[in-house]
């Protein structure tokens, strides 16, 4: 259940997105529902396409690879030559993810790194077009110092599943078990809402996804 928007908007929503429009994502789209592994919502997607498509980016990062469906969604929209460097904990993910790459045909233009996001950014020395967080949502707020200054001006920072189930927004909703990630994701958006070189979004879509264009 979302408890982001109603159902029946959701409903609708399904039913106008014909995202991904292909065969390829779409197997990748059938084996993460069979496997249990959590991928980006169609409606997403579809915004994150829409997005990269406008902004072009030549540098991208990504922290949270998975099977690699994001980071597909990513690079498919990005230009041709441009590059995608993706993070995950998870090996077993990161093998998938590289096979479902490969059979795309973007080996060569994707960088996997098994490591922690946080050890990663801290030492990164690149700077990216676009950075999209779909990583461990509690440490969004960690990750932020080290994502602005990897941003290059003009830049986009995407965050997925920033409502959390809509935690943050109506303490009613709150799982005792989850009050860390939703403090921290409140603070989270509190500061990129307000800090001084970004400009922010909070889109009611999916999970909710912060959109923010360093200045």
């Amino acid at each position: 259940m979302n408890l982001i928007n109603k159902n029946y908007i959701n409903e609708y929503l399904k039913m106008l997105n014909t995202f991904p429009h292909d065969k390829e994502m779409e197997q990748i789209i059938k084996y993460a529902k069979d496997n249990d592994i959590p991928i980006l919502r169609p409606e997403t997607a579809s915004l994150l396409n829409i997005i990269v498509q406008a902004k072009k980016p030549e540098t991208a990062l990504e922290i949270g690879t998975s099977i690699g469906f994001s980071g597909l969604v990513i690079l498919r929209a990005m230009n041709e030559d441009g590059r995608l460097v993706s993070v995950d904990m998870d090996e077993t993910s990161l093998e998938i993810a590289r096979e479902n790459f490969r059979l795309q045909g973007f080996a060569e233009r994707i960088t996997l790194i098994n490591n922690d996001a946080g050890e990663v950014l801290h030492n990164l020395t690149d700077s990216f077009d676009l950075i999209f967080i779909d990583g461990p949502k509690a440490q969004y707020i960690n990750y932020l110092s080290y994502c602005i200054k990897l941003l290059n001006k003009g830049g986009i920072l995407i965050c997925d599943d920033v409502l959390f189930y809509g935690m943050v927004a109506d303490n009613k909703l709150v799982n005792r078990r989850k009050i860390t990630i939703v403090k921290r994701l409140r603070k989270f958006l509190k500061i990129i809402s307000s800090h001084p070189q970004l400009d922010t979004s909070i889109i009611p879509i999916g999970d909710g996804l912060s959109i923010s264009i360093r200045k």
